[in-house]
């Protein structure tokens, strides 16, 4: 141990073969190499013979002892020993090394029996055993160590040692030995209860029962080290950042062998890892010490291979609820190979046979995924086929999808037909720019094949539509978390039109998503509209807009909107309890009493309409034409039963006002 070279120097200027003498020194503060200490005393009394009856005894107390971030100190009470050939010796003694401030104790006995050569130590409990063997002159510089461990308890160490590791908690028993001979280093070691902990709690692992079995090569050669060593891990629990790793089914298993060179480059160049079946991947890597730590140089992954759902239970599904997609159900297998070399992807690939993966939450789902993504430095291809699609309630049918191009720009390679119940959501043309770098993008142009709406509806779980929809989509770009449809989008329900101007959504799936647009209805079929709502029966055309339109979490904040009907249409007709929800939301009445107005069911009208400019949650309320009382016209009526719907509240609070629609299409 380090502070005996303080030793064997006092030793060797004072020791003294009269058996009646004593020495007695002390030291203040002191440097060895990389150690450091406060105070050293050491008492020596010289035998006056030859060992063992000659022996001597001697003393030795470090105080202030610090090696890196390790503080100490360490006292030696040798009650039989001397001094050989410059080395100290001792047949029978005790030692001490404890903590700073008195965190954490190791003590145990020193032995050397009669005519062996080798020094012999044991930690009290004799849960650690070893012996000391010095170095023959002719071979390695080094002695030989061998280190016993039976049940040792891990928490014995002096605290700061567990802190110098960068733990804060560090449990167990540990058995096995630790052997230095002939300047290679092995060891066969078992942990049991395992568990250990980090200050800031993003490392941590409990419950652990782990064997380690290894071999150092080479080790005076400054120059290079040789290792090799193998992990089984039979149970236990680890947590590394997102990644949780329940304890194993079947034991885990990595063997790994390489490098070290110089005390910069650790080099993996055979790893092999097999997780009970679940994971297996064979590869290699390479560490290299910079100004800013270790830093990963090289990562190779010859074969790797995955079975889901235990894969993905065990090594996915943490990473995966920390970004908000936690429970996914899987099934099928996963294989792929990777090559990277200083922060430059060389190639990658990855094979799916009969995956499935559904979203606990019901956002999305894909069924028998089939098929491979394959990217070198200069190309990428992907021809992948799938037996359903699920998006947010909407379930696809069976499609493939085929892209090819060079890794920072690639597009498909023919039309993306998703079918959808009778028609299709179409991707005619898809393409990718910068897709390697922190600017990638993605444009595309697609369109809605004619979809009956009443099943759509139903699907979706909205209240049932009539007629048909259809659309188009030219010009859709896709920016991080921004998507913006230049050419507008076009929509053909209610047998009349709706049009998405300027539309742009950011955020869709993170927190807050926002979209802004500008609204264009045209001639939508009010039988079909209110039909579909459950709101009334009225039959004519309506149009209108909602400009500067803008949603926070999908819900409108700000808008300048206004609906009206047309007066060309011959059949305008409105019913008696659309006439009531309309008065309700205006704040007003039927000019018709309350009598009369129960003996018809239908009335015929002239126009109708409603605006709403909405700001800061404040619903500022409009008609078709202003009234004499100062009111508006929300209906105004024509003929016989004549009747007109005549609004006087200005101001509506907006919750409100969409709690009362949805009560009346509820109704």
């Amino acid at each position: 141990m380090p502070p005996l070279v303080f030793l064997v120097m006092l030793l060797a200027l004072t020791a003294r073969a009269d058996a009646e003498s004593r020495l007695e020194l002390e030291s203040g503060d002191g440097r060895a190499g990389p150690l450091s200490w406060r105070s050293a005393s050491l008492v020596y009394l010289p035998g006056g013979g030859p060992e063992p009856d000659g022996a001597s005894q001697w003393r030795l107390r470090v105080d202030g002892l610090a090696w890196q971030d390790w503080r100490g100190s360490v006292a030696i009470d040798c009650a039989v020993g001397g001094l050989r050939a410059g080395l100290p010796w001792c047949h029978q003694g005790e030692f001490e090394w404890l903590g700073a401030d008195g965190a954490g104790r190791l003590a145990g006995r020193l032995l050397r029996p009669e005519g062996a050569s080798d020094l012999a130590f044991a930690l009290e409990g004799d849960t650690l055993t070893g012996s000391l063997s010095w170095p023959d002159p002719s071979g390695s510089p080094l002695p030989g160590v061998r280190v016993m461990l039976q049940g040792f308890d891990l928490t014995s160490p002096p605290g700061s040692l567990v802190e110098a590791m960068g733990l804060s908690v560090l449990e167990g028993r540990l058995d096995g030995q630790i052997e230095v001979e002939s300047g290679g280093l092995s060891f066969d070691l078992a942990l049991a209860d395992g568990a250990f902990d980090r200050p800031d709690g993003l490392v941590a692992g409990a419950g652990l029962a782990v064997s380690l079995r290894g071999e150092v090569e080479d080790l005076g050669d400054l120059g290079e080290l040789g290792f090799s060593a193998a992990l089984s891990q039979r149970a236990g629990e680890l947590l590394a950042g997102p990644v949780y790793l329940p304890s194993p089914e079947r034991p885990l298993e990595l063997e790994l062998s390489g490098s070290v060179a110089d005390g910069r480059r650790i080099q993996v160049d055979s790893l092999a890892l097999d997780d009970g079946g679940l994971v297996e991947a064979d590869g290699g890597f390479t560490l290299a010490m910079g100004e800013g730590g270790w830093r990963l140089a090289e990562l190779i992954v010859e074969r790797a291979r995955l079975e889901f759902p235990g894969a993905w239970r065990r090594w996915g599904d943490g990473l995966a609820s920390s970004r908000g997609f936690g429970d996914l159900e899987t099934d099928g297998e996963v294989s792929a190979a990777l090559a990277w070399r200083s922060g430059d992807l060389q190639s990658f690939r990855v094979d799916f046979e009969a995956v499935d993966v559904r979203d606990a939450a019901g956002r999305a789902a894909i069924d028998s995924l089939e098929g491979s993504f394959d990217r070198s430095k200069d190309d990428l291809r992907a021809e992948l086929t799938w037996d359903a699609l699920e998006l947010f309630s909407l379930a696809f049918g069976s499609s493939r999808l085929a892209a090819a191009g060079e890794p920072s720009a690639w597009g498909l390679i023919e039309p993306l037909r998703l079918p959808l119940l009778d028609g299709a959501f179409v991707v005619e043309r898809l393409a990718v720019q910068g897709a390697d770098s922190a600017q990638r993008s993605l444009t595309l142009d697609a369109h809605i094949a004619p979809l009956e709406l009443s099943a759509l509806t139903e699907m979706l779980g909205f209240p049932t539509f009539s007629g048909q929809l259809s659309g188009s989509f030219p010009g859709v770009q896709v920016s991080g978390d921004r998507i913006a449809f230049s050419g507008g989008i076009d929509i053909r329900a209610f047998s009349g039109g709706i049009r998405l101007g300027d539309l742009v959504i950011e955020r869709p799936f993170g927190s807050l998503p926002a979209l802004a647009a500008q609204v264009e209805i045209e001639r939508l079929d009010l039988a079909e509209l209110t039909g579909a709502f459950n709101f009334g029966h009225m039959e004519g055309e309506v149009s209108g807009w909602m400009r500067d339109l803008r949603l926070l979490d999908w819900r409108p904040v700000a808008m300048d909107a206004r609906l009206y009907t047309h007066e060309d249409v011959p059949s305008r007709r409105i019913s008696q309890r659309a006439v009531e929800n309309l008065s309700r939301l205006g704040g007003g009445a039927a000019a018709l009493g309350a009598t009369v107005l129960r003996m018809f069911e239908e009335f015929p009208y002239r126009r109708a309409g409603l605006a709403c400019r909405l700001d800061r949650n404040i619903c500022h309320i409009d008609g078709v034409a202003p009234h004499e009382s100062g009111g508006f016209y929300i209906v105004e009526g024509r003929g016989l039963p004549h009747l007109d719907v005549v609004g006087h509240r200005r101001l509506v609070d907006w919750p409100r006002l969409v709690a009362q629609l949805v009560a009346m299409t509820e109704g």
